[in-house]
């Protein structure tokens, strides 16, 4: 692995830090055993083209994963950023030719805290607006929780208010 860079504000550490949380975690899934596997997606946030960071299957389960590490109390996925993975997860479709049956990847937001653990949201295919995942420590409610993702905060900000489920 290349050496980071020396400065924590320059753009090269901060894509350093951001490359390290997404092989960490395509390391986690290949290395989870059979019916575990995930490939990056070099480039994702560049371009216009809808794509993920990481394409995963869990036990079966399709994944369209949107990784993001901070350092900060809190990560925010814009609106454009939620709807370019929403889109993926629409376009990107398997169809079994025998029975006909459609699979479609689930939006998953994966935040890494940088020393205090990873959070992941799954994010409902009809919600708009940003999405701001708090870490634990930061915020003593919670928007959203499930005996899987505890510990996160999610707010929107649109004029349309739902809770992740």
């Amino acid at each position: 692995m290349p050496k980071h860079p020396k400065s924590p504000s320059s753009v090269k550490y901060k894509a350093r830090v951001g490359y390290e949380g997404e092989y960490y975690l395509v390391q986690k899934f290949i290395s989870a055993g059979e019916g575990f596997y995930a490939v990056r997606t070099p480039g994702s946030g560049t371009g216009k083209m809808a794509k993920p960071d990481i394409i995963a299957t869990d036990d079966g389960e399709l994944l369209a994963i949107e990784v993001k590490s901070t350092r900060k109390k809190y990560v925010m996925l814009n609106k454009d950023q939620v709807s370019r993975l929403l889109e993926f997860c629409r376009r990107f479709t398997v169809k079994c030719p025998k029975c006909g049956f459609e699979i479609k990847p689930k939006p998953i937001l994966a935040v890494r805290f940088l020393n205090r653990g990873w959070r992941f949201i799954e994010i409902p295919e009809d919600w708009r607006g940003p999405i701001i995942v708090r870490d634990a420590e930061a915020s003593p409610r919670f928007l959203q929780s499930s005996p899987s993702r505890t510990g996160v905060e999610v707010e929107d900000s649109s004029p349309r208010k739902k809770d992740l489920k």
